[in-house]
């Protein structure tokens, strides 16, 4: 059993490394041959530089805002991309302008998902955290009931860790809302910013900007999600060694 868990563990970081490497390969190669690229498809830009001369001159800009509270509303139910929410808004307002947009909307999304959670419970991360074999994990967040800070910051960073989820399990534990959004708008703030900037430069993505931010995304993603595995991997392990030790003293009935 420990060796196949170490197995799989090792298995699954060696397949995020290989694909963020070469990602990371691909996006570096097409760095250095920017300028090629932006002569082989110039064509595609002066296209999309129309799109963009186009949008800027748009005079219903509240009607756009409008449009993309509603698909902000819509993420409260649907599994939208939360990063794909922050490039429409870079793509049809200047960054400082689409920051405080997008930031504002997010808060709305962390609210709902927090009443939600006030309500209902917190609904499949509750489920997943009441897993036997990852009840180390649930004693981590839960911090004594009350909820961890540092998780609920560590979990708005990582790509990989759904925002819903975290908002209605922080929520069900009735956690400070004040402190709540804070930590959630501090925690997302730099994924947040990356986003609206991709927007705001994505009429050119062949540009050095556009290729560098991509890069930054791909590494911390690949990095984050390794980071990920390898401490769930070994806390699993202990944890296994925990309840085969239990289970050998027959105090409980475990079922591994």
């Amino acid at each position: 059993m420990k060796k196949s868990k170490r197995h799989q563990t090792n298995l699954i970081s060696m397949i995020i490394i290989v694909v963020t490497v070469v990602l990371l390969v691909f996006l570096s190669v097409c760095l250095y041959r920017q300028p090629s690229l932006e002569i082989r498809f110039n064509v595609l830009i002066n296209w999309l530089s129309k799109i963009e001369n186009a949008v800027a001159g748009l005079d219903s800009q509240v009607e756009i805002l409008i449009c993309i509270f509603a698909l902000y509303i819509a993420k409260c139910q649907l599994p939208i991309p939360m990063g794909a929410l922050c490039v429409i808004s870079g793509i049809v307002f200047s960054l400082p302008n689409a920051i405080i947009i997008n930031t504002v909307f997010i808060a709305f999304f962390y609210t709902v998902k927090y009443v939600e959670g006030l309500w209902i419970g917190g609904g499949w991360a509750m489920m997943i955290l009441n897993i036997r074999q990852i009840k180390f994990i649930k004693q981590w967040v839960m911090f004594k009931g009350s909820g961890n800070p540092y998780i609920l910051v560590v979990s708005r960073l990582v790509p990989s860790i759904p925002l819903g989820m975290v908002s209605k399990l922080y929520g069900s534990m009735h956690y400070d809302f004040v402190y709540y959004l804070c930590l959630s708008l501090l925690g997302f703030f730099p994924r947040l910013y990356i986003y609206t900037k991709i927007g705001t430069v994505i009429y050119n993505p062949f540009s050095r900007e556009f290729i560098a931010l991509l890069m930054v995304i791909v590494a911390f993603t690949g990095i984050s999600c390794l980071v990920f595995n390898i401490f769930y991997g070994r806390k699993s392990r202990q944890m296994t060694q925990t309840l085969l030790l239990y289970s050998q003293k027959q105090k409980y009935r475990i079922v591994l």
